[in-house]
């Protein structure tokens, strides 16, 4: 089966930019090598972007990724990156009757707000960290609320350098908070390692693997092991 996944028209204007139509819904974090912690999907809908060095970014229309009744979207992000050091703030905010019965008192929204922090060492290394949280989530325990996850990455595939690598290391937390995160690696309800490593056989030809052991966080009856391994060859043209 065929299905759309992005189609949009965008606007560039001196300060600004814009852009209407389905299209890729990512968290601020979603620079860091295992991917995003928050969203990684697609929305119909509208963006606006500005800024250089401090660039926000505001969204708002419709999520049906895993939704049987579609989910209104709204969000505000800010990203800083320069020299060293990339960080971000985002705010996202859902509305659906699927999420009334995980929602405290009911509610038909979930608010989700995330921070992320990384800093390049030099041109090879870099460490970085995320941390999301879902204020009206129903969860006797907090810690449920919450995800993160913490990555060192070394180089990275260059599609237009034939032979260029890349490898990351991270520890990720995949809870409450994670509602549409990047899941090559680990998965929703996981804890645990995820390594990674991306290389360019061939100009525009980039191979990818990713393996994660850990846990699954929602179990406690000593069944709880998960191991995850993906592959991709991307042919970039």
């Amino acid at each position: 089966t065929v299905t759309l996944k992005r189609a949009y028209v965008q606007g560039d204007y001196d300060k600004f930019q814009v852009r209407l139509g389905k299209m890729a819904l990512v968290s601020t974090e979603n620079y860091q090598a295992p991917g995003s912690l928050i969203l990684d999907s697609e929305f119909s809908g509208a963006q606006l972007s500005f800024g250089d060095e401090f660039k926000a970014k505001l969204e708002a229309g419709r999520l049906s990724d895993g939704f049987a009744d579609t989910a209104s979207y709204q969000s505000a992000q800010v990203r800083y990156d320069k020299n060293k050091f990339m960080s971000g703030v985002g705010f996202y905010r859902f509305g659906s009757s699927d999420l009334a019965a995980s929602t405290t008192n009911n509610k038909e929204r979930a608010h989700i707000w995330g921070a992320d922090l990384g800093y390049r060492f030099d041109k090879n290394n870099v460490l970085s960290g995320a941390y999301a949280h879902n204020s009206k989530l129903d969860a006797d325990d907090s810690s449920d609320k919450k995800s993160y996850q913490v990555t060192y990455a070394y180089k990275g595939a260059d599609a237009k350098d034939q032979g260029s690598w890349g490898a990351y290391l991270s520890y990720r937390y995949l809870d409450g908070a994670s509602l549409k995160a990047t899941q090559d690696g680990a998965l929703f309800l996981t804890k645990g390692i995820e390594i990674g490593a991306n290389y360019t056989a061939f100009k525009n030809v980039v191979l990818s693997a990713k393996y994660f052991n850990g846990k699954d966080i929602s179990k406690d009856d000593g069944k709880d092991k998960v191991q995850h391994l993906f592959g991709r060859v991307e042919f970039l043209f």
